[in-house]
Order: C-alpha cells, then sequence, then structure tokens
C-alpha cells in the first residue's frame, strides 16, 4: 500500500511531474514564459554555442512541462465515533472455554469498558468499520504491537474494502468526461483506535497469541468492568466472530505495516504510553 502523492516519477520512461489539477493554469503560463523567453533570445546576439545551448535547455524544459500529468482529488470518510474516550476502554482480557492449549477450546478478547452505554457505542463503530451483514471478520482488521513493558491494541477498518473501491470507482465514472486525461488520487480519512496495556504478571495476550494462532475462529466481544465483581459481559452489544488478526514486535514493524505510521510518528516519538 502507498500513502501520499508523489510529485515527481518516472513513466514511460522519461521523468514527469506530478501536480494536483489547481496547479495546471501554472504550469501553463510557465509553459508561455519559457516560449516568449526561446522568442526574446532569438533576437539577440549570441556565439552560436550559446544560443544551441539555450535553445536546448528551453526545449527541453517545455517538452517536460508539457508533460505534467494533473490529478484531481477526492476524499472518502470511513466511520468514526463521536467523543472517543480512551479512558473508558479500562483492560483487553482473555477468556478460553477449555484449557488454553486445547487445539479445540474457544477463546474471546474481551474488551472491557467503565459504563455500558460507551461499550456499546463502541462496538457500533467497530461494525461500522466490518461492513458485515452477519457478524463475522470482514473489514475490521485487529493488531497487537508488543513493546518491551507495554502492549497496545489497534483497530481500523481494511483500508481496501468494497466500500473505498466503490466510492473510487463512482467518482472516477462521473468525471471521467470532465476531468479526461487526469488522474484520480483518492484521500481516505478513517479513524485507527489505539489503546496501550501493561504487560502484567498474567500477560492474558500472551496466552491468546500462544494458543490462538491467526486462522483459529475466536469472539471480540464487549464487556463492562464492574470493580466488584470484575468483567461482565454485555447483551445488547453484538460481538464479532475473527479468524485474522496481526501481532508484532514494535521493532519489527516496517513501512508495509499499517500501524508502521501511527507508531513512530504519534507512539514511538511521544512516548504517550497507555494514554495513546
Amino acid at each position: 500500500m502507498k500513502y501520499g502523492r508523489k510529485w515527481f516519477g518516472v513513466k514511460d520512461g522519461l521523468p514527469r511531474l506530478y501536480l494536483h489539477e489547481k496547479n495546471e493554469r501554472r504550469v501553463r503560463w510557465a509553459i508561455r514564459t519559457i516560449t516568449f523567453t526561446g522568442i526574446a533570445l532569438s533576437v539577440v546576439s549570441l556565439p552560436w554555442y550559446y544560443s544551441l545551448l539555450c535553445a536546448a535547455s528551453l526545449v527541453g524544459l517545455d517538452f517536460f512541462l508539457e508533460k505534467t500529468l494533473f490529478y484531481y482529488s477526492s476524499l472518502y470518510v470511513g466511520t468514526l465515533m463521536e467523543n472517543y474516550d480512551p479512558d473508558e476502554w479500562m483492560a483487553t482480557i482473555v477468556i478460553s472455554h477449555g484449557e488454553p492449549t486445547d487445539p479445540k477450546s474457544k477463546m474471546i478478547v474481551g474488551l472491557a469498558f467503565r459504563t455500558e452505554n460507551y461499550a456499546n457505542r463502541f462496538f457500533e463503530t467497530l461494525h461500522g468499520f466490518n461492513s458485515s451483514n452477519d457478524y463475522r471478520q470482514k473489514d475490521l482488521m485487529l493488531t497487537f504491537v508488543i513493546d518491551e513493558d507495554m502492549y497496545f491494541v489497534y483497530l481500523y477498518a481494511r483500508p481496501d474494502k468494497s466500500s473505498v473501491t466503490a466510492f473510487k470507482e463512482s467518482v472516477e465514472e462521473k468525471s471521467k468526461f470532465e476531468k479526461y486525461g487526469k488522474e484520480h488520487f483518492m484521500l481516505m480519512m478513517q479513524m485507527v483506535i489505539c489503546k496501550g496495556f501493561e504487560t502484567t504478571r498474567n500477560f492474558a495476550i500472551g496466552m491468546f497469541l500462544d494458543n490462538n494462532p491467526p486462522g483459529k475462529e475466536f469472539m471480540l466481544a464487549p464487556y463492562v468492568f464492574d470493580p466488584d465483581k470484575g468483567p461482565i459481559p454485555i447483551e445488547d452489544a453484538e460481538p464479532i466472530v475473527m479468524t485474522d488478526y496481526k501481532a508484532k514486535i514494535a521493532s519489527d514493524l516496517d513501512k508495509t505495516d499499517y500501524e508502521y505510521f501511527h507508531w513512530h510518528k504519534v507512539i514511538d516519538r511521544t512516548s504517550v504510553g497507555a494514554d495513546v
């Protein structure tokens, strides 16, 4: 996956500028200025080799600007959660139905919240990420990033989900005549939820990672945290049947990982820890 738009590149063996269509008029005026400069220099008496060098340089620059590739942009806005409060998410728990080491055991990764109302809203957002009608994992991504004495839970929508592709194709279809000859560059804004927790002596996520490899079904479910009784399952919010997740040591993240940029621009740089 590529992030951001390049402004210079090579296409068909030739160097090209990539500019937003708002710069199209400026490029046209630059080309006109080059043409006028070439005409002006033609009436100036210069040694032939200087004249040749200036003419060749102006022709090359004119050709380069003529081949500028212009693009237009659109903005896709994914599911967002209003009034997100990381302090409401108190813990991540793991429950095993059966011995954890038993391949037939069924596991639950529980997200425990301070209040039931917030838990319901949180899982409504996750279902919006997921875009599934049967409460099974489709577009929801879950990642565990482990770093020394903390681990971080990432939740976000798959960047290439079908609704994103449909939006991109719809914009291009509507603009195919008006924007003929230009490339479409789609911007996307979506929410990435990340919460950090300490790796205590009873590292439940470690037990989960050891016994529930990607591909083995598990449940992502909401809980409310009662100070006296501990985590209590919430009946009103639908859990999500998951079959996939990703787990990485923080130092192993690279630019192919969606989490890489958030980690290095927010967590690693600011050291905000569990308050992220």
